[in-house]
């Protein structure tokens, strides 16, 4: 099990760096619900539980990093990812749609 923990450590530590890189407060995107969404579901196939996976989510800095509605948001993203519910990019497109309550992207100029 430990060698697991450290696999599971490594797959968060990628989608998440950005909120573990700094001691500032970092701002949840699409791009990083995106890359949680992939990642619950790649480890799923893996045969980790849902959850190990929720569980590594909490332990990568997201508490320090992330607001309650953050963290809440990202635990339910990797529910639904899980269980197949929605396909990352149904979360995606719900995400730059501004409906799961982050503000939608600005365009690009």
């Amino acid at each position: 099990m430990p060698g697991q923990q450290r696999f599971l450590l490594f797959v968060f530590t990628g989608f998440i760096a950005a909120f573990a890189a700094s001691n500032a407060r970092a701002d949840l995107n699409c791009d990083h619900l995106l890359a949680a969404a992939e990642t619950a579901i790649s480890l799923r196939d893996q045969g980790h539980t849902l959850s190990q996976v929720l569980t590594q989510v909490e332990n990568d800095g997201t508490r320090e990093k992330l607001n309650a509605q953050e963290l809440n948001l990202l635990r339910q993203i990797v529910r639904v990812s899980f269980t197949s519910e929605y396909s990352p990019r149904e979360i995606l497109e719900s995400c730059k749609s501004g409906s799961l309550g982050l503000p939608k992207p600005k365009p690009k100029l």
